[in-house]
C-alpha cells in the first residue's frame, strides 16, 4: 500500500511541474524594482520618489507604464527639477497627475496592439489611444509619445519605455473634479511643457 502511496504522490508531483511549465512566466521583481534597476529610468524614478506615488507601481494588479526615458526628459525645454522636487502642493499634484496619466490598467504589448488602437482610461482618469504599427505602440495623441525600445515585462506588469514625457491636455469639469480631485491639476488646465 505504502509503495502505491509513494507512485501515486511521484505521478501527481510530475503532474503539477508539469503544468507549471506550460503556465505563463512572470518576471521577478515588480514594475519599481525593474524601473530602479535600469539606468535610462533614473530621472523618472527620483520623480516617482519626490510625488509620492510609488505604491502605484509596487501594486499587485497588472497595469502597463509608459515610462519616459532619460533622454525623454532630458528634452523637456526649461528642465524637469521642478518635478524631481516639487515645492508646493499644487506642483506635487500636478507632477502625480502626470505619472498617473502613464499607467494604464492591463497588459498592452506592442505585438498585441500590431495595426490596432485601443482608448482606455488611465490611472490619472482620462481616456488616452493606444495604437501599435511596426513593432512599436504610439501612446496618446499630439502631446503623447512613441515606444523607444523593447518592451520590460515585471512581474506586475510591464514597462513601454517612450521617447517623450506623455502629457494629457483637458479642461477642469464639474464631472472631473468630482470624481478625481486629488489627480486634478491647480488652475484647472495641464498644457504639455515644450519639449
Amino acid at each position: 500500500m505504502t509503495h502505491i502511496g509513494s507512485r501515486l504522490k511521484t505521478l501527481l508531483a510530475a503532474a503539477a511541474l508539469t503544468a507549471l511549465a506550460g503556465a505563463p512566466a512572470f518576471a521577478a521583481g515588480s514594475i519599481y524594482d525593474k524601473l530602479s534597476a535600469d539606468p535610462q529610468f533614473s530621472t523618472l524614478v527620483k520623480v516617482i520618489e519626490a510625488s509620492g506615488v510609488k505604491y502605484q507601481y509596487t501594486a499587485k494588479s497588472p497595469r502597463t507604464v509608459f515610462a519616459p526615458t532619460n533622454s525623454a526628459f532630458d528634452a523637456i525645454k526649461g528642465g524637469y527639477d521642478d518635478m524631481v522636487s516639487p515645492t508646493n502642493p499644487s506642483d506635487k499634484q500636478n507632477v502625480q497627475a502626470l505619472l498617473l496619466y502613464e499607467i494604464v490598467p492591463g497588459i498592452h504589448k506592442p505585438e498585441s496592439l500590431e495595426g490596432k488602437s485601443v482608448t482606455v482610461n488611465t490611472f490619472q482618469k482620462d481616456p488616452v489611444t493606444i495604437s501599435g504599427s511596426g513593432g512599436n505602440l504610439r501612446y496618446g495623441g499630439e502631446f503623447g509619445a512613441s515606444q523607444s525600445g523593447p518592451a520590460i515585462e515585471a512581474s506586475n506588469g510591464i514597462i513601454i519605455p517612450v521617447d517623450r514625457l506623455p502629457v494629457p491636455v483637458f479642461s477642469q469639469s464639474e464631472e472631473t473634479s468630482e470624481s478625481a480631485p486629488a489627480m486634478a491639476p491647480a488652475g484647472g488646465t495641464m498644457t504639455a511643457p515644450a519639449q
